[in-house]
């Protein structure tokens, strides 16, 4: 259970992380404004496109393999981003990590299925459900230390350096201990829905992260979005109807006829939507509008893992058992708390202390953890067996496109007031980024609206 749950922070880790180390990057290899954003869009959207390709590939071929495939593959990958000589070849060893990530985080959950029996998951699946919000506070503040400590003088290349030997270790250590399994049944790789989903995923994708950062979006960002969603719909009625052919899909659309998967997908996606959105603006508003220094942010942020890992054990292991969904109900409640006490203190005097940021950032990484720790296990516990891989695929992707829109949406939002980023001022950002706290807690009003979509209870199925 250590060496999945590693290795899944390893790449949530690793889709913040860098981050922090952007400037640096910029002016040690010479690389155009451009060339930076795709460090960061390359990985994420390789890893977008990839997931619902790997999740069956874990099926086909089975979990520990394809597993140890991506784990590997994603090892190396950091390895040639730390020695990347060009802006170039960081680019492409960026876009190889987010493929072989995909390929390894869907095996994370059928694990979990093989590790543990019905009745004992609901721990070990809000791990992993707390993993995307702790991974993406952490990144900052571990970003700052690597490039802080000058560890072995590497500079900003410590920032990958660090998963080489943590990846080997875990590499090794999965090949002795981690189970057998795949699918009951030995599906075919359905090639055309690889391309169909690939394209749809990247039309939507690509426009939402290349616009995160700007007041507008460009007309080209809304006509490729368009398309992007009337192809991905024409993925799905191709999923269709190959599954009502008796053949093998991509991804087994019927589940979306189960109403806890389907419920569930929308409360997920609803839920990480604003915050995904929150991380983006909140730590552009202390660095570039505050002048905090980055090592200073990810001090203030530690107070979201830290509620959020407690808050998540509280609600997996203590509520969910005896309230059922009334935890995510809960913990939506505390959230928007949080983001409410967030836009106040944006718009006070104390907002020159990092120190008045620490109880919002508490609050709301509290009610995420009550909030997103249960929803895997009540959105997958319906899944038939045979059907995990496409489970777990439609999961991550989901979370996938919620963190891209989110980042988009509210990047969009915070600079639409203040197009531009290096000279924000306090007084101007301030009202823009508790605008976008109120526009969250609106979200997440509605999402507690739909979450009666979920089941009322967790159920134990039949072995």
């Amino acid at each position: 259970m250590v060496i999945v749950l590693l290795a899944a922070f390893m790449d949530l880790l690793d889709a913040t992380i860098a981050n922090i180390a952007l400037p640096t990057i910029r002016s040690h290899l010479g690389a155009s404004a451009a060339q930076i954003e795709w460090v960061l869009a390359g990985y994420t959207l390789a890893f977008a496109l990839g997931v619902i390709t790997g999740a069956r590939l874990g099926d086909l071929y089975g979990y520990k393999r394809v597993f140890l495939i991506g784990m590997a593959g994603f090892t190396a990958a950091s390895a040639l981003c730390g020695a990347a000589p060009t802006p170039e070849l960081l680019v492409a060893a960026r876009i190889l990590q987010g493929l072989c990530g995909a390929a390894m985080i869907p095996q994370v959950l059928s694990q979990i299925q093989l590790l543990y029996a019905p009745e004992e998951r609901g721990r070990a699946i809000a791990a992993f459900s707390s993993l995307s919000s702790l991974a993406a506070a952490l990144g900052p503040i571990l970003g700052a230390l690597l490039l802080e400590s000058g560890w072995f003088g590497l500079g900003w290349r410590s920032v990958f350096w660090i998963n080489v030997p943590v990846g080997i270790v875990a590499v090794l250590a999965a090949w002795h201990v981690l189970p057998e399994g795949r699918a009951s049944t030995r599906p075919r790789l359905d090639l055309g829905g690889v391309a169909l989903s690939g394209l749809g995923l990247l039309l939507v994708l690509y426009p939402l992260t290349i616009a995160s950062d700007r007041g507008t979006w460009p007309a080209w960002t809304y006509a490729a979005f368009a398309l992007g969603m009337l192809v991905l719909g024409v993925f799905y009625r191709y999923q269709r109807t190959l599954s009502d052919q008796g053949r093998s899909p991509l991804v087994e659309v019927s589940l979306f006829r189960i109403r806890s998967v389907a419920g569930g997908l929308l409360v997920e996606f609803l839920i990480f939507l604003p915050m995904m959105g929150f991380f983006f603006t909140l730590l552009q508003f202390l660095q570039a509008a505050l002048g905090f220094t980055p090592l200073t942010v990810g001090v203030l942020m530690l107070a979201w893992p830290l509620a959020n890992a407690a808050f998540a054990i509280l609600g997996a292991t203590v509520l969910l058992p005896r309230i059922g969904r009334a935890t995510v109900q809960l913990g939506l409640v505390v959230m928007a708390l949080g983001l409410a006490v967030l836009a106040l203190t944006a718009n006070s005097t104390s907002a020159t202390s990092w120190g008045a940021f620490v109880p919002g950032v508490f609050i709301a990484g509290s009610g995420a953890g009550l909030a997103v720790a249960p929803l895997a296990q009540l959105t997958l516990q319906d899944v038939p067996a045979q059907h995990a891989g496409s489970g777990s695929g439609l999961f991550n992707t989901v979370i996938q496109l919620a963190a891209s829109l989110g980042v988009a949406l509210f990047g969009t939002l915070y600079f639409h007031p203040q197009p531009d980023r290096t000279h924000q001022l306090a007084h101007d950002a301030g009202p823009a980024f508790a605008a976008t706290m109120w526009i969250s807690i609106a979200l997440l009003a509605a999402t507690l609206a739909l979450s009666y979509l979920l089941p009322r209870k967790t159920s134990t199925p039949a072995t």
